[in-house]
């Protein structure tokens, strides 16, 4: 009770002069700031310097590009955008609006001559703590899938989920990755079924950037977002080259394939089709326990979208999504292996088949009032999933359907500006879960929450800034989730930021299939009847962020902490080795998160990056007396990371050491001696690759846990799948030893580029 009305007084305070002060007068303009880099492609140019000629007033670009000025001169008036190593740009604007700059690195006897773009960034000027991460810093590791492109980010941890599938999961504030809300391009995308496999679908090389934001986000993107957001750009028929192909082979045998093309079209409309195919059909079993390290794998998957240009007042896009995945892995005889991935041959095989299809769209419209818009935002999927693993299986379809419409503009001038809209979410489940020895269980759940949400920021100068939102959201079946959410901004030095933020958020679990690699073992289910309550938890974070130059090269320092207090958590209890436990939280539980992150360029060319996160993640199991760590959360985790670009670019050379601590893992009773639950030991992880590049072909070579280190015995008693103690979900540490790769990416630009 005491927590609600400290809230309520907070948002009273910052409210309050929201609407008691007057900004002075003054001209707002808005726009872009790009470079062509050397590839012939635009892309945003964080860091710029924009001022008004007049007055000399200016800002900087943040990490889209994007900046917003206040000037106190009329108009028309002469705007300057520069950047070292670049030509500046000089535009005169006759009215407020939006303006787009293009910067073009200076030359000198025919040699560019130009400062390296960061191929990730945080904002100085965004109120929410958001890090940018380019399709350059992807490019650093082996990102086959969304999965692999936090292979070289500190804030966002990558494991394997269990021995037998391959799959990969993340983790963020030290919590599980289904409490981040992951977004695709600010539409809903690892959601309900696909929570579990999700993070594979999209392939690496269609990424264009990812946006990762710590805390609770904003509330215009839905109620979930317990411990963060993170937004996926995929190329666009505006950015897409005219052909982009990369090809991928391991030493495990995986094959991948993807491609991107935009053909220049006559006309208004614009298009680009994304393709991916990746193959391994051989069995590899390096630690000898009769399971394969990597099922064999069909995964086909495509997108295509067009965009409208016709219009200078309105933007319509559209697209669709489709994937088809087969996986098969388990036990294999060696005598007399499977040659085809339909085969059942052997004791204990797990199969996975998922489909998916998707069908979405965005209608923009920009009014005659500056800041002033409305966007209508829709996706409508198909997901079937059907998972059989030795004697038991799951089967699940889900359609959904979501609409969002947000409503754009300001008051007056653009340092008070809101957000409103209305959101729905249509969700129809058919799950079934048939265990071992036991009849199947089905559920089915149909879901109708219709939401309405405001959102205003208001700009003190440009030092301070916060943006304080509501949401109400009405569930069918769980009444009524409100969604406060608060964040501030401020910038006591020119170089340094200190942000806060505070909010309140939901999330409905699908306990099966987020939880389908805990059953590949000979656990029995406990889970009530009732159905479960809806996840609720208040986030609590602050961040402070300082960049400034070291010898002339830029150097950042960033520490952040955060808190997720659950109210009410679905808890799944792993305590006892022979049973899985599903049931609503019956005490407290929390999770701490640490961070302390710098990077610096000591000399031209060298990158040096450096993190370290202490996590404290505790959930009560069972009464309050069972208060205690949860599994598989490493205490603290450390990354450093070299990279080296000669200033030709010619090849760069890129590797990351990661320091993994401790996490508990559950009681093993496996050989028929129970053990209690234990810590796992620390483990290094250290990975490498190299890229060399000629004039439109890229040619990369890398390693993969390059000291070989793996979990002893990932699978409990391996050898008798079929009765008790058999577990393959206790995942601690790396099942797959010393991985190498090697591929080609391929690239033709388009002869003219539009933004």
């Amino acid at each position: 009770m005491v927590k609600k009305y400290i809230i309520q007084f907070i948002f009273v305070a910052f409210a309050s002069p929201i609407f008691a002060q007057q900004a002075p007068p003054a001209i707002n303009i808005e726009g872009f700031v790009y470079e062509r880099n050397a590839k012939g492609v635009l892309a945003p140019l964080p860091g710029a310097h924009v001022f008004c000629v007049e007055d000399q007033r200016g800002t900087i670009s943040d990490n889209l590009g994007a900046f917003v000025l206040k000037a106190t001169s009329e108009f028309p008036t002469s705007l300057v955008a520069s950047f070292v190593g670049y030509e500046s740009d000089t535009v005169e604007v006759k009215k407020e609006g939006t303006v787009k700059f293009i910067l073009q690195a200076k030359t000198l006897l025919e040699v560019n001559l130009m400062d390296r773009r960061k191929t990730n960034a945080k904002s100085l000027l965004q109120v929410n703590n958001v890090e940018w991460i380019s399709s350059e810093e992807l490019q650093k590791a082996a990102c086959c899938s969304l999965s692999e492109s936090f292979e070289t980010n500190p804030s966002v941890d990558v494991s394997f989920t269990d021995a037998l599938t391959g799959a990969k999961q993340i983790q963020m504030l030290g919590l599980d990755g289904v409490y981040a809300q992951v977004l695709f391009e600010n539409k809903p995308f690892l959601r309900g079924l696909s929570a579990s496999y999700g993070l594979s679908f999209l392939p690496g090389v269609w990424i264009e950037s990812i946006q990762v934001s710590k805390g609770t986000g904003s509330v215009v993107n839905g109620f979930e977002s317990l411990s963060g957001q993170i937004n996926v750009e995929l190329y666009k028929p505006q950015t897409a080259p005219a052909l982009m192909w990369n090809t991928y082979l391991n030493s495990m045998g995986m094959l991948e394939n993807n491609f991107v093309a935009s053909p220049l079209l006559e006309g208004d409309w614009q298009t680009v089709l994304l393709g991916h195919y990746s193959y391994l059909g051989q069995e590899v079993d390096n630690n000898k326990d009769g399971f394969v390290e990597d099922p064999q794998i069909k995964r086909l998957s495509l997108l295509n979208r067009w965009d409208y240009v016709g219009f200078d007042n309105r933007h319509i896009t559209f697209g669709m999504r489709y994937l088809s995945e087969e996986k098969l892995g388990g036990q294999y005889n060696t005598d007399n292996p499977r040659t085809e991935l339909i085969e059942f041959k052997n004791p204990y095989e797990v199969r996975l088949q998922t489909e998916q299809l998707e069908i979405h769209s965005k209608t923009g419209f920009i009014f005659d009032k500056p800041g002033t818009s409305l966007a209508l935002i829709s996706t409508f999927r198909l997901h079937d999933q059907k998972t059989f693993f030795g004697s038991s299986h799951y089967k699940g379809v889900q359609e959904s359907s979501y609409l969002n419409a947000i409503y754009q503009s300001n008051f007056g001038d653009d340092s008070k500006t809101y957000k409103a809209g209305l959101t729905y979410y249509g969700d129809h489940y058919q799950e079934g879960l048939k265990l071992r020895q036991l009849s199947e269980k089905i559920f089915n759940r149909k879901d109708h929450i219709l939401g309405v949400f405001g959102e205003l920021q208001y700009k003190a100068g440009a030092r301070f800034c916060g943006t304080l939102g509501m949401r109400a959201d009405h569930s069918k079946d769980l009444g009524m989730w409100y969604s406060p959410r608060l964040h501030l901004r401020y910038n006591p030095l020119e170089n340094a930021v200190v942000r806060a933020s505070v909010g309140k958020a939901y999330r409905q679990a699908n306990v099966f299939s987020e939880n389908i690699s805990y059953f590949f073992s000979s656990r029995t289910l406990e889970m009530p009847d009732a159905s479960l309550a809806a996840e609720e938890a208040w986030n609590y974070g602050v961040n402070f962020t300082y960049n400034t130059h070291i010898y002339g090269k830029e150097t950042a320092l960033n520490i952040d902490f955060y808190q997720t207090d659950f109210n009410s958590q679905v808890v799944v209890d792993l305590e006892e080795s022979s049973r899985i436990k599903i049931y609503n939280l019956k005490g407290r539980s929390l999770s701490n998160s640490l961070q302390l992150d710098a990077s610096i360029e000591p000399y031209e060319g060298w990158e040096l990056k450096y993190a370290h996160k202490w996590n404290e993640t505790k959930t009560t199991y069972g009464s309050e007396t069972g208060y205690k760590a949860v599994p598989f959360v490493p205490k603290y985790r450390s990354m450093a990371q070299v990279s080296y670009v000669p200033w030709q670019n010619k090849w760069d050379v890129n590797i990351t050491v990661q320091n993994v601590g401790p996490s508990r893992v559950p009681e093993d009773n496996s050989e028929g001696n129970r053990i209690p639950s234990y810590w796992s030991p620390k483990f290094q992880l250290v990975s490498a690759q190299y890229t060399k590049r000629f004039k439109k072909l890229e040619w990369y070579l890398g390693v993969e846990n390059l000291l070989n280190y793996v979990q002893e015995n990932p699978i409990r008693n391996a050898r008798n799948p079929f009765s008790e103690g058999f577990d393959a979900a206790m995942i601690w540490g790396p099942t797959h030893g010393r991985k190498w790769y090697t591929g080609i990416r391929f690239r033709i630009n388009k002869e003219k580029e539009e933004l």
